[in-house]
Order: C-alpha cells, then sequence, then structure tokens
C-alpha cells in the first residue's frame, strides 16, 4: 500500500498463487431494480449470473436482507437462497446478513434449521445488527436496543440448535422448555457469519461468531487494523483458530484503472447514496477519488489480482465474496464483469484455469 493511501497492488505472481489458492469464490446478489421491474426478470438475471459463476469456480451464492424499500427490491434471503440452492446443487448459500434484531430467534432457528434440512447441510448463517431507522421503526423495535438483542438471538439460537428443550429468560426472549421441530444437518449447526464494520462490533463477531464477515465499507487499511483486532479478540477468549475470513470488496474491471474508475463511478454514488440514505456511515470525508482508491479495486485484470492478493496477504481470506450488479449498469455489463472476472482474475489468484464462456 502506498504510504498515505491505501492503494493496493504491487506484489509478485508467485505470491498471488501462494496467498490465494485456499480461497473460495461467493457471488453476490444485490438489487439494482424496484419493484417496477418484473420480479421475474430479476430472479433470471441471477440465476444467469449464478450459472456463469458455478462455471468458473464459485460455489458461494450470497443475498442480504432489506425490509420496506420499494426503491430497491430485496428478495427475502431465507426463501429465495433456499429455492436457489435447489436449483444449483453444487452451491452454498449465505444469509448475509440477515437483520437479527428485527426477527425472533425461535423463528430464526427453526426457519434457518429447515433450509439446512432441505438444502443437505448447504447453509451458512449471515447476521447483522441493522442499521435503518425505518426498518427498526417498521417493526416497532427500539433501535437503541439492537446489539443487546443481538447478542440474546445469538446465544439463543445456538442453544435451540443443540438439539435439548431449551429454557431462557433473558431481557428481550423468553423461553421455557423449547425445543425446535427441526434441527440443521451440519454439526453442531451451520456456521454464524457475523457482519462488522467497526472495531467494537469486530470483537463482538469474534466472540459470538464463527467468523467475521467483513463489509466492503472499511478502508483496505482499516480492514488489515480490523482483522487483526479480530484474532486478537478470539485468542482473548479461547476460541478455536479459525482466522480466515469472509471478505467483501468492491471491484471493478477495465483495461486500466483510469478507465475503471471513471466507469464505476457513477454506480458507486449511486449505490453509496442510497446506503447513506438509509442511515449508514459510509463516508470518512475523503474526496471522490481518494474514496474509491481507498475501498475498491479497480483497473485491469492483472491489477485486481495484485490488489486482491495484497489483502489475502495480509488478511487471510476463507471466501472472497464478489459483486458484479451496480446501478446504472444493465445486466450484460453484469454478465461481463462477472465474466472477466471468472475467466482472466480467478486463473491468476488461484493458479487454476476456468472456462472462458
Amino acid at each position: 500500500m502506498d504510504s498515505g493511501q491505501d492503494r493496493v497492488g504491487g506484489v509478485s505472481a508467485k505470491e498471488v498463487e501462494h496467498q490465494s489458492k485456499a480461497v473460495r469464490f461467493g457471488l453476490l446478489l444485490t438489487s439494482v431494480h424496484d419493484r417496477s421491474v418484473p420480479v421475474g426478470q430479476q430472479t433470471a438475471e441471477h440465476h444467469e449470473l449464478i450459472s456463469v459463476a458455478v462455471d468458473h469456480g464459485f460455489d458461494l451464492v450470497v443475498a442480504g436482507q432489506h425490509f420496506a424499500a420499494p426503491t430497491l427490491r430485496y428478495l427475502q434471503p431465507i426463501p429465495y437462497l433456499t429455492s436457489i440452492a435447489m436449483q444449483f446443487p453444487t452451491v452454498e448459500v449465505a444469509t448475509g446478513v440477515l437483520l437479527l434484531p428485527l426477527h425472533h430467534p425461535l423463528t430464526v432457528a427453526e426457519e434457518v434449521a429447515t433450509m439446512d434440512a432441505v438444502t443437505g447441510g448447504r447453509v451458512i448463517m449471515g447476521v447483522g445488527i441493522g442499521y435503518s431507522q425505518d426498518e427498526f421503526d417498521a417493526f416497532g423495535v427500539d433501535r437503541t436496543t439492537r446489539t443487546e438483542r443481538f447478542e440474546e438471538s445469538v446465544e439463543v439460537i445456538r442453544g435451540l440448535w443443540a438439539g435439548q428443550p431449551l429454557t431462557h429468560y433473558g431481557r428481550f426472549y423468553q423461553l421455557d422448555n423449547i425445543e425446535l421441530s427441526t434441527l440443521p444437518v451440519q454439526q453442531p449447526h451451520p456456521p454464524i457469519w457475523v457482519g462488522a464494520q467497526v472495531e467494537a462490533s469486530v470483537r463482538r463477531a469474534a466472540r459470538l461468531g464463527d467468523a467475521w464477515y467483513a463489509a466492503p465499507f472499511p478502508t483496505h487499511r482499516q480492514l488489515v487494523d480490523l482483522y487483526r483486532a479480530y484474532r486478537e479478540e478470539r485468542a482473548a477468549h479461547g476460541h478455536r483458530a479459525l482466522t480466515a475470513i469472509p471478505v467483501r470488496r468492491e471491484v471493478y474491471i477495465a483495461d486500466n484503472p483510469v478507465e475503471a474508475e471513471a466507469a464505476v463511478s457513477s454506480g458507486a454514488a449511486s449505490r453509496y447514496g442510497t446506503y447513506r440514505s438509509w442511515g449508514l456511515e459510509v463516508d470518512n470525508g475523503l474526496g471522490h477519488r481518494d474514496w474509491l482508491d481507498n475501498r475498491f479495486v479497480l483497473g485491469s485484470p492483472s491489477d485486481v489480482a495484485e490488489g486482491l492478493s495484497y489483502l489475502m496477504a495480509q488478511v487471510e481470506h476463507s471466501h472472497f465474496i464478489y459483486k458484479p450488479q451496480w446501478p446504472g449498469y444493465d445486466h450484460a455489463h453484469a454478465m461481463a464483469q462477472l465474466k472477466r472476472f471468472g475467466a482472466e482474475v480467478i486463473p491468476l489468484l488461484s493458479g487454476t484455469n476456468h472456462p472462458a464462456l
């Protein structure tokens, strides 16, 4: 990384192969349509993206959750990912993330266990505390209680998945000798990924989760620092040595960094403007170009591979979660980005070739 900025790059091909050979690749399905677009168009586009991703070695599909957002249609991840897993039997699916404080943990435990059972154990439960005041208001949940609700929910879900009757009298949830009707196939339970982007929440992820699901909002340098805090916290609490994490970074491929920056700039402004309007703090005062440089990996396939490899050398990835869709670009554009990532970037990262489509 350059002194004074977080731009990534400048590693050897040997380092690329060494640092990245064990990394798995996941496809993030995002919303670029509002409810005026037929839902069948959105699902057809997603399915075409998944098919291409699978052909290029991806084995995970991730989808997130928002409620009452008419400007962007979010298909609810538990039923949607279950249907995807049934149509694509080689992939795992991950909720990335469920807004846990908005749900009763008994409901989540039953639904995710059912999802895991019908998919034959191909489920990862990603969870987060949420941030949109409108969503908390819609559910009648006091946003100031979200951290405590989240922590209690994780405790209850783990207890229910243990397969024994659970009695729990907490601040928000009371269960008296409750036993699930369906248990997960995976033992002891599906992996729990905890989404987090600041040090306090990353340390919470280290204590409560099986992995920290790294959001794309921290800068590259912050990602490295947060990873160190994550490892430190896990060690302090005697957790097993599970330090590899699923990571999201924003990627855009073009013939050179200048072209990539110009192409992604408007889409990034639209996407992150939406996040800010929903109440997410994602801007640290940097100028627009510095903001992109510090969070995005942009440029040619070799530029992108070098940038990702640098981060993988600093932060041990279990998965890299890739998003090809950007507001303002049509489906053909997303497909072209995905094909280039699969055909031209992954071989540089893994040392293996995947078929070009």
